[in-house]
């Protein structure tokens, strides 16, 4: 799980991820308070680099408030990784 770009972001942000082997991976934002915002991904991913994009925008599509957000990627082999981001409006 690499470092979102750019950070701080605004409107949207792209997550780097790379994942070794073939696995079935789910990427998620939280908030603060370590409720889920919006599973970005959730799917098969071939061993490889993959870039996934975030708009600002929780799973119901409306914009969540400026904060630091938390996006987790989680693999099937249990590993999981997490990093933190900035939404500035």
């Amino acid at each position: 799980l690499g470092n979102n770009f750019p950070n701080p972001f605004n409107p949207t942000t792209t997550i780097p991820v790379a994942v070794p082997r073939a696995s079935v991976i789910t990427l998620t934002v939280y908030n603060l308070l370590g409720e889920a915002v919006r599973v970005v991904y959730n799917g098969p991913a071939e061993a490889g680099r993959h870039w996934f994009s975030w708009d600002g925008r929780n799973d119901a599509g409306r914009s969540v408030a400026s904060g630091v957000y938390l996006y987790k990627l989680t693999a099937t082999t249990g590993q999981s990784f997490a990093r933190k981001m900035i939404l500035v409006k």
